[in-house]
């Protein structure tokens, strides 16, 4: 057995080990469910297409307006917690020349939330990877989620939800067309 198969069983092991010390789950309930659960955990943050594969296509456009994406689920793991937070990403993007498919954006913030990570990053990531990338007048991201972490560590099952943005370039200094993305925003 070579040393990534051995320290995987090693792994599974241990977390059978603490399932068992924690529930009254069989032998083999125990078994399955670390493997399971590492299987799912190890597929979640492996997925990983690069950004400049997802923007590969991109098309020059002559827009002179924002364009809003609204609603863009994800599910993400905490990085302090190892437990998930989700919720929707909305973005507002002021084209300067160049534009992609939606489903790019879906595909960005897939990308992006198949990690370990923090809301406030995640958030920032996505808003400058776009930048980067299509290099617009401005973009203007926020994220809504729900943590897990709250509602299952403290007392009181608070499940609040967290709202966290991010701007660049125009949408830093104009007040006005953050508020329209606000009013845009669902």
């Amino acid at each position: 057995m070579d040393h990534s198969n051995q320290t995987k069983t090693d792994i599974e092991n241990a977390l059978a080990e603490f399932i068992k010390l924690k529930t009254n789950k069989s032998e083999e309930e125990v078994v399955n469910l670390s493997k399971k659960f590492l299987s799912q955990l190890d597929e979640k943050l492996s997925n990983k297409t690069s950004t400049k594969e997802i923007f590969k296509h991109l098309q020059e456009v002559e827009h002179d307006q924002p364009i809003y994406l609204n609603g863009i689920n994800f599910v993400s793991l905490c990085e302090h917690h190892l437990l998930p937070f989700f919720g929707t990403v909305d973005i507002a993007l002021y084209p300067q020349k160049k534009i992609a498919g939606i489903s790019r954006f879906d595909d960005l913030v897939r990308h992006f939330s198949d990690s370990l990570t923090l809301q406030e990053t995640l958030t920032k990531n996505i808003a400058t990877e776009i930048d980067e990338i299509l290099n617009p007048r401005g973009v203007f991201v926020r994220t809504n989620a729900n943590h897990s972490c709250s509602g299952l560590l403290n007392i009181g099952d608070s499940f609040t939800d967290v709202v966290t943005t991010f701007a660049t370039g125009i949408y830093e200094i104009d007040h006005t067309l953050r508020n329209e993305a606000f009013l845009n925003f669902k």
